[in-house]
């Protein structure tokens, strides 16, 4: 609160006072009414001018500058190009997603999740009898995964909708309704598990991180192998939208994905080459961060965590573009 003096009028301040404790009280709140829990997040400041103070002089005619010789750099620069085998053709969108996922990923897939069906069957709602479940295959998983994509580009209020039929227009997705049920849907996306399941009697904690550790880094191996990166990568945070229940996410209401799990990605020309997962908190922050740079050279883990990205690329050396946030 500013400090009242004689010739000031008293009377004026109980409104100051009041838009003070009004501002105070909002500005750790963006955006319906949410308040940022990730720690690397910088909120707005707010000012009050009081009323006895005059307007600020326009600043003086800054100095000229000293003379500047650019760093000159002899490497050129050289863009991104794709590294496909030469039979695969870069224009069809299921050759390019059996690159990442291979017949012995899906294989996998398919053993974890009948497993977990096994170890855990369901029953219907307000009923006794467990609903059956008959094992899948990787021909069905695929079709799971056409439906999670279909989902996606056409948005629908609810799920059931997809498999909604009129009399004027039928069933308006006919490819999902052709392929998949809705009931088999239902219970290959409760089933659905990328890591080997725990047995029943193991009452221990999963990280959500290390279950999809082993299919994080399949998928980042094969990433690599197929993009053949150019002199300028970027480095930038981004969240992968998750509101269901966990510890781990993070809610940034100025973004434009707002909950879920935050990532460290780096990139080039738009093609995404490497990542770190985050976990909130002071105490957490980057999982798997080489602690090398926070603990030798002593920078934080923000700072680190674009260095390690960096240095993990095979290759030449490279130019980081990064964002505000770490400036």
């Amino acid at each position: 609160m500013w400090p009242v003096r004689e010739h000031q009028n008293i009377d004026t301040w109980p409104n100051l006072i009041q838009q003070q404790s009004f501002i105070s009280k909002n500005t750790t709140t963006m955006g319906r009414n949410r308040v940022s829990n990730d720690v690397d997040f910088v909120q707005p400041d707010q000012y009050v001018v009081p009323p006895n103070r005059k307007a600020k002089q326009p600043p003086p005619d800054p100095k000229p500058l000293p003379h500047f010789e650019p760093l000159h750099i002899e490497s050129p620069h050289t863009g991104g190009a794709p590294n496909l085998p030469p039979d695969v053709d870069p224009t069809d969108p299921y050759a390019l997603f059996r690159l990442v996922f291979t017949e012995e990923l899906l294989e996998e897939l398919v053993a974890h999740t009948n497993e977990y069906a096994e170890l855990h069957p369901t029953k219907k709602k307000n009923a006794t009898k467990i609903r059956p479940w008959t094992n899948t295959t990787t021909t069905e998983l695929l079709a799971y995964f056409a439906v999670i994509i279909h989902m996606g580009i056409h948005i629908e209020p609810d799920i059931a909708d997809y498999w909604k039929q009129t009399r004027r227009q039928g069933t308006k997705h006919f490819l999902v309704y052709e392929h998949i049920s809705l009931v088999r849907f239902q219970q290959l996306d409760r089933m659905f598990h990328i890591s080997k399941p725990k047995p029943t009697d193991d009452l221990r904690k999963e990280d959500p991180f290390d279950k999809i550790a082993t299919l994080s880094e399949h998928v980042r191996q094969r990433f690599r192998l197929f993009w053949k990166p150019g002199t300028h990568l970027a480095v930038d945070e981004t969240i992968a939208r998750f509101t269901g229940r966990a510890f781990e996410p993070v809610n940034i209401p100025s973004k434009p994905t707002p909950e879920g799990f935050k990532v460290w990605a780096l990139a080039n020309e738009g093609y995404v080459l490497d990542w770190l997962f985050h976990a909130k908190g002071d105490k957490n922050g980057p999982i798997d961060l080489d602690t090398y740079w926070t603990k030798k050279e002593h920078f934080s883990k923000t700072q680190a965590v674009v260095l390690d990205l960096l240095m993990r690329q095979p290759g030449s050396a490279t130019f980081g573009q990064i964002s505000t946030l770490f400036g």
